[in-house]
């Protein structure tokens, strides 16, 4: 589909404009809700200033969805966009609206968690807050069709890879975290105190910078998936209709991800760099760049599974891995208590807002 057939068809379809605005404003709210997380550590044990560190996360996070966006049909490993857009199969007998309804009514779940989210200073996740509100906003339309099984259109392996990439990352997180940390001890054991400062001060400046570009080759590719979704519904009002994979690459799509999520990374997030830098754990350089290695490996292992999971989760457990290599009475266990029991709430209460929404605006349009 050419970006003129596209325009054209959003034109006979207004709630795919809508669709399409509401996802511009989760991918903005994205690059300020998690952005944040790649830099959090480099702040707050110094290495870099604030606006430094947030101007080298937006760089670093557009040039990441740019790659992620144009290796997508170049490359045949898995596509973590594929995932996102095969989370629904859309039943039959309902119109292209109402399915844009549904879109519209999942992403705004996300906008009202991720909201919430920041101003209590805890890192999002949009990819479960995505799962949810698509998946609820899917069961209701299925609902709203006749149907009698709320489930029957669900992608159940897409939904199995985003469930089991969330509880893998909460352990692997922590175990990349604690094992890095031991090796870089151990590597560095017969270094001065004055030599591992200078090293890892300039090393954390690398390693928040790479983290960054991870993270918008992984967010990137989820928010792309919901472009996808909604491109390969549209094209059923034409003569061809086209799936997830047929639509991978195509750069209408991915580079307005690119510069909004770039945007949103330029907001900030004092208050979750605050939150996740130094509330749930005091960490050293050498353990701050340790926890930026192992969420970076975490990230790309996922990415490179077609898993969709969240920076924040796989920073904040390598966080916790790395504060635990000198004791665990560094870790801050109530803060880390409340951050992975809104993160396990997500996948509900999302979708009971996608769900509500669609039961409101398919039955009142």
């Amino acid at each position: 589909m050419s970006i003129s057939e596209f325009f054209s068809l959003c034109g006979a379809h207004p709630w795919a404009i809508v669709a399409i605005a509401m996802n511009a404003i989760v991918i903005f709210i994205n690059g300020w809700t998690d952005g944040p997380n790649a830099i959090a550590t480099c702040v707050t044990t110094r290495a870099m200033r604030p606006k430094t560190a947030v101007a080298m996360a937006a760089v670093c996070n557009l040039i990441g969805v740019l790659c992620i966006g144009f290796l997508a049909s170049h490359l045949s490993f898995g596509d973590v966009a594929q995932t996102i857009a095969n989370l629904i199969e859309w039943p039959q007998g309902v119109s292209i609206d109402q399915v844009m309804v549904a879109i519209s009514s999942g992403l705004f779940a996300i906008v009202v968690w991720s909201l919430g989210s920041t101003y209590y200073g805890f890192p999002s996740s949009e990819s479960n807050e995505l799962v949810g509100g698509i998946i609820g906003s899917g069961m209701a339309l299925t609902l709203l069709s006749g149907e009698g099984n709320a489930f029957a259109h669900i992608g159940w392996k897409s939904f199995f890879l985003v469930v089991g990439g969330f509880f893998g990352s909460l352990i692997l997180g922590f175990l990349l975290g604690y094992g890095v940390t031991k090796l870089i001890e151990s590597v560095c054991r017969k270094m001065t105190r004055g030599e591992t400062t200078r090293f890892f001060t300039k090393g954390q400046i690398v390693s928040g910078g790479v983290m960054s570009f991870v993270h918008g080759v992984q967010d990137g590719a989820k928010f792309i998936g919901v472009f996808v979704m909604i491109v390969a519904m549209l094209s059923t009002a034409t003569d061809v209709s086209l799936n997830a994979s047929s639509l991978s690459g195509v750069w209408w799509m991915y580079v307005p991800v690119a510069v909004l999520m770039g945007a949103g990374t330029c907001m900030g997030g004092y208050s979750i760099i605050k939150t996740l830098g130094g509330e749930m754990a005091k960490l050293q350089k050498y353990q701050a760049f340790a926890t930026d290695v192992a969420a970076t490996i975490g990230l790309l292992l996922a990415t490179f599974l077609a898993i969709p999971v969240s920076t924040g989760t796989v920073k904040s457990t390598a966080i916790l891995g790395g504060g635990a290599t000198k004791s665990l009475k560094r870790i801050h266990w109530d803060v880390a208590g409340k951050m992975i029991g809104s993160w396990i709430a997500i996948f509900p209460l999302t979708a009971l807002i996608g769900f509500v929404f669609v039961m409101i605006f398919v039955w009142t349009c």
